[in-house]
């Protein structure tokens, strides 16, 4: 090969656009923290994913320089994609220690609650069971908030969890009647957006369920640790900057203290594992005792944690 030739294939090589490192996201329609529906302007039209969440995940993205897809598609499928190894991460999610094992969790962003709603016929102002009595709850399923509800109602024998596809079905059931005296779980925000775009003026709020927080999901089996680090380094550094806080702020939200308070630690600090923070001790809702707050393996529950 002539040095001429050897040039010309190097000086190609040199300017060749390399393949940007891919991961691939997977998040669900109607969800806590999906805006899509509120921007697609036709039925025909296929909405886009929208959100501070897809906000949050294309600013970190840009900033470690990955391509980052991200699927919208029914709240199960998503799921179910990262469980098949279909997707890399998932989101909004509810962290827990359950999942720890499949699970890499980012820090919960954004610090939200879930609400009872119940028929406007039902005049209970809690969840728990009259004396002699039962109680019905139903929520979205499998999830995050399906999982507290489950923690929640452990050694109540007359109280019970229904699980159902996605939370407009949720709330047209309960508008309807169809619940009885039963109650959904739902996240505040969904719920109202869901109450006031749908006209649900058989359904009112009875209060508080359970605070949570949300975060993103990775999958251990197909992210590897260098490329959830890279992530996560991306992650801080734009919470650092304020960035993260400006792109909440456009939803009218806040960035979780728990949130600011991991990216404020010391670079030098070795990173939570909270698979090693006892990982067999008992622990309630999804705070798990003696986690620093700053663990983004579990989100922080300031009402019902140990």
């Amino acid at each position: 090969m002539s040095i001429r030739v050897f040039l010309a294939i190097w000086m190609l090589l040199l300017y060749w656009p390399a393949r940007a490192v891919e991961l691939r996201f997977a998040t669900g329609e109607f969800l806590s923290f999906d805006f899509s529906a509120e921007e697609s302007s036709g039925e025909a039209k296929a909405p886009v994913p929208h959100g501070p969440f897809v906000d949050v995940v294309q600013a970190v993205c840009t900033h470690i320089r990955f391509d980052c897809p991200i699927d919208l598609v029914p709240w199960r499928r998503a799921l179910a994609m990262v469980e098949q190894e279909l997707a890399d991460a998932v989101f909004a999610v509810i962290p827990n220690h359950e999942r720890a094992a499949d699970f890499l969790f980012t820090p919960a962003l954004i610090d939200s609650s879930l609400d009872l709603y119940a028929h406007r016929s039902n005049p209970a102002k809690g969840w728990q069971p009259e004396p002699g009595g039962s109680r019905e709850l139903h929520t979205l399923g499998p999830s995050g908030t399906a999982n507290l509800v489950s923690l929640r109602l452990q050694g109540i024998a007359t109280a019970h969890v229904h699980l159902e596809i996605d939370n407009l079905r949720l709330m047209r059931k309960l508008d309807a009647g169809r619940f009885g005296d039963g109650m959904v779980v739902m996240n505040r925000n969904i719920a109202r957006r869901l109450i006031e775009r749908h006209h649900l003026r058989n359904v009112r709020e009875v209060g508080l369920f359970e605070e949570v927080g949300y975060a993103i999901a990775f999958s251990r089996q197909r992210v590897s640790p260098e490329k959830f680090q890279a992530f996560e380094r991306g992650l801080e550094a734009l919470i650092a900057d304020g960035t993260i806080s400006r792109i909440l702020q456009r939803y009218r939200l806040e960035l979780a203290p728990a949130a600011r308070e991991w990216a404020a630690r010391s670079a030098s600090e070795e990173p939570c594992d909270c698979l090693l923070h006892g990982g067999l001790e008992e622990h309630g809702s999804d705070v798990h005792r003696g986690m620093p707050t700053y663990c983004p393996v579990v989100a922080r529950q300031p009402r019902y944690g140990l």
